[in-house]
C-alpha cells in the first residue's frame, strides 16, 4: 500500500493548501491544476449507484435484539444511514444535515463549497463545508502477483460553526470501469449532539481482486480533528461489483485509526485488523453486511490487533496471534445467540448441538466466555471463566448422554439449557483437570462420575426429561473413581460401585418415571 499512502499525503497536502493561501494567482494556478485533474477522472466511465438503509440488515425484532445485546457492553449512541437514490451520472456529493438532503456535483464541491442547511447567512458566504476528493484505480505487485485496487481519498473541511453540533451525514457516490462497473459509497455520519469534525481525512482501499477467486478486502483510514477533545464518529462504505458489501465502522471516540477487514464469505470467515494512532481508549463497532450479516462491538481495544472469525449455524471459532485485553461482542444474523469474550484468548472453538464440544485455548485466567440466547431472560446460557491453558469441554443431552472436561484446572462454569422437554442447569469450580458425567436414563439403567480422585471444590449438576427422569448432585467438595449407581427394575435397587467421597453436605439422586431416589 506504500503508493496509496504517498499519493493520500500528497493529495491531503495540496488540499490543505487550496484553503491556506487566497492570493488571486495561486488560486487560479491551483484551481486549472483541479479542473485538470478533476476532469480526468470525469472522462472514466462512470454511473449512478442506488443506496438503501442499512437498517434494512433485519426486521425491527431482530433490531431490538441488536440494541439489547449492545447494552451489554457499552451504551452507544444509535447511528443511521440515509436514503439516497439518484441515478444521476459522474460521481457526487451527498449531504444529509438535519434531515435536508441534497446531491451536489464534485466541482462545486471543491470549488464554492456545500450549503448544506439552507441557510445564506451559515458558514463562509452561505457554504458550510468544503470537500475535496480523489478515486484514482492502479495497479500494484502483491506476493509476486498483479493485484488492481481502487483508492478512494475525501477530505472534507467544515468552514463554519453554526452547523457544528447538527446531525450530518456526507458520502461520495459513483461508480469505476475497469473489466466490470465498481459502484461506491463513502463517507461518514456524526450523531445529533456530537461534533462535527473541522477537519475529516477519509482514505479507503479496496481490493476487488476481479481476476482472483477471493473476495474483496477493504482498508479504512480515519483521522478526524475536533475543536473539543474527542467526539463519536462513524465511517460509511459500501461496494459492489460481482457481489455487494456494506460496512459501517463506529468509533467511539474518533481517533486517528486503521483497520482493515478481510471477509471470506464462502467458509463464513472474517479476518479483521486494527491500528490505533492513538492512546485514547477507544470501542470500535462493525456492521457488516454482504453473502453473511455479522454485527462485532470490540471494547478497549489496544493500539494494534488482528483476529479471525469463522462461523456456521452451529459452530463458532476465534483466533490470533496474542491475547487482548479487549472485550468482544458478536452476533451473526441468522443464529439464535450471541457470543461475549472478556480478555481474549488465542484460540477458541465451539460445536452447539445436543451433541457438541468446547475447546479452548488461554494463558490467562482473566478470560470469560458467554454464549446466550437472551440477555435478560435467557434460556441457553454459557458461562466459563478462570480459564489457563488447554481443555476441551463435551457434551450429549439426551436420555442417554455425558459431560465432560479434559484440561483447565481451576475453571468456573455455569450452564443453563432448556430445549422443549429437556432442562441442565449445571455450576462448578473444577479443580480436577478430568470431569466425565454420563448416564443411561433408562430401566435398566446407570449414572458414571469420574474426577480421577481430584477435587470439585463446589458441584451443582440438575438434569432432567419431561419432569419425569433427571439426575441431580450437589455437593461443596467432591471426587470420584469409576464410581457408578446401577439399576434394573422399575422399582429400583441401586448397585454402587468404584469410589466416592464428598467433603460436607451432598445430594445425589435419580429420578425414574418422575419419582426422585436419592442415593446419597
Amino acid at each position: 500500500m506504500k503508493i496509496f499512502s504517498t499519493i493520500a499525503n500528497l493529495y491531503i497536502k495540496f488540499c490543505s493548501e487550496i484553503l491556506k493561501y487566497h492570493k488571486q494567482f495561486v488560486f487560479i494556478m491551483l484551481k486549472k491544476i483541479c479542473v485538470a485533474l478533476i476532469a480526468f477522472l470525469m472522462l472514466l466511465p462512470v454511473g449512478g449507484i442506488g443506496i438503501f438503509k442499512a437498517n434494512s440488515i433485519g426486521e425491527k425484532e431482530r433490531e431490538a435484539k441488536v440494541n439489547e445485546i449492545e447494552k451489554s457492553i457499552v451504551k452507544l449512541p444509535e447511528i443511521k444511514w440515509s436514503d439516497w437514490e439518484y441515478s444521476q451520472i459522474g460521481l457526487h456529493i451527498h449531504t444529509d444535515y438535519n434531515g435536508i438532503e441534497k446531491d451536489t456535483p464534485i466541482l462545486q464541491s471543491i470549488f464554492e463549497g456545500i450549503d448544506v442547511d439552507n441557510n445564506p447567512s451559515t458558514g463562509q458566504n452561505g457554504n458550510d463545508i468544503k470537500v475535496f476528493v480523489m478515486v484514482f484505480p492502479y495497479a500494484e505487485k502483491v506476493n509476486g502477483n498483479w493485484v488492481f485496487l481502487i483508492s478512494f481519498i475525501v477530505n472534507v473541511i467544515r468552514l463554519g460553526e453554526e452547523i457544528k453540533n447538527g446531525e450530518f451525514e456526507i458520502s461520495l457516490g459513483g461508480s469505476v470501469f475497469f473489466n466490470v462497473q465498481h459502484k461506491f459509497r463513502i463517507g461518514y455520519y456524526s450523531p445529533n449532539n456530537e461534533e462535527i469534525p473541522r477537519e475529516v481525512r477519509e482514505s479507503i482501499t479496496i481490493v476487488p481482486y476481479i481476476f482472483y477467486e477471493k473476495d474483496p478486502e477493504f482498508y479504512i483510514y480515519v483521522e478526524p480533528i475536533f475543536d473539543e477533545g474527542n467526539q463519536n464518529l462513524s465511517v460509511i462504505l459500501e461496494y459492489s461489483n460481482l457481489g455487494s458489501h456494506k460496512l459501517m465502522i463506529d468509533y467511539y471516540p474518533a481517533v486517528k485509526t486503521m483497520v482493515k477487514v478481510s471477509p471470506n464469505v464462502g467458509i463464513n470467515k472474517f479476518n479483521i485488523a486494527i491500528e490505533r494512532f492513538a492512546s485514547i481508549e477507544q470501542t470500535i463497532r462493525m456492521r457488516y453486511e454482504g453473502n453473511m450479516a455479522i454485527n462485532l462491538t470490540m471494547e478497549d481495544i489496544p493500539q494494534a490487533m488482528n483476529f479471525s472469525l469463522n462461523f456456521s449455524e452451529n459452530y463458532f471459532e476465534y483466533e490470533a496471534s496474542d491475547e487482548f485485553n479487549t472485550t468482544l461482542m458478536i452476533e451473526v444474523f441468522g443464529l439464535d445467540y450471541f457470543m461475549l469474550i472478556k480478555y481474549l484468548p488465542r484460540h477458541l472453538k465451539a460445536q452447539f448441538e445436543e451433541e457438541g464440544y468446547l475447546y479452548i485455548y488461554v494463558n490467562q485466567r482473566k478470560t470469560k466466555f458467554i454464549i446466550s440466547n437472551d440477555l435478560e431472560n435467557p434460556t441457553t446460557y454459557f458461562s466459563i471463566t478462570n480459564l489457563t491453558g488447554e481443555a476441551i469441554i463435551q457434551w450429549g443431552i439426551g436420555k442417554e448422554g455425558y459431560f465432560k472436561i479434559d484440561g483447565l484446572k481451576g475453571m468456573k462454569m455455569e450452564t443453563k439449557l432448556q430445549i422443549g422437554s429437556i432442562y441442565l442447569k449445571t455450576y462448578s469450580i473444577v479443580n480436577a483437570e478430568h470431569l466425565d458425567i454420563n448416564w443411561n436414563l433408562s430401566i435398566p439403567g446407570n449414572v458414571f462420575v469420574d474426577t480421577n480422585m481430584e477435587w470439585l471444590s463446589f458441584y451443582s449438576f440438575n438434569f432432567s426429561i419431561d419432569d419425569a427422569f433427571g439426575i441431580l448432585i450437589e455437593a461443596n467438595s467432591l471426587k470420584a473413581e469409576d464410581f457408578m449407581t446401577e439399576w434394573e427394575t422399575e422399582f429400583p435397587f441401586f448397585n454402587k460401585s468404584g469410589e466416592i467421597q464428598f467433603i460436607g453436605n451432598i445430594t445425589f439422586a435419580i429420578m425414574l418415571n418422575g419419582t426422585w431416589y436419592y442415593i446419597f
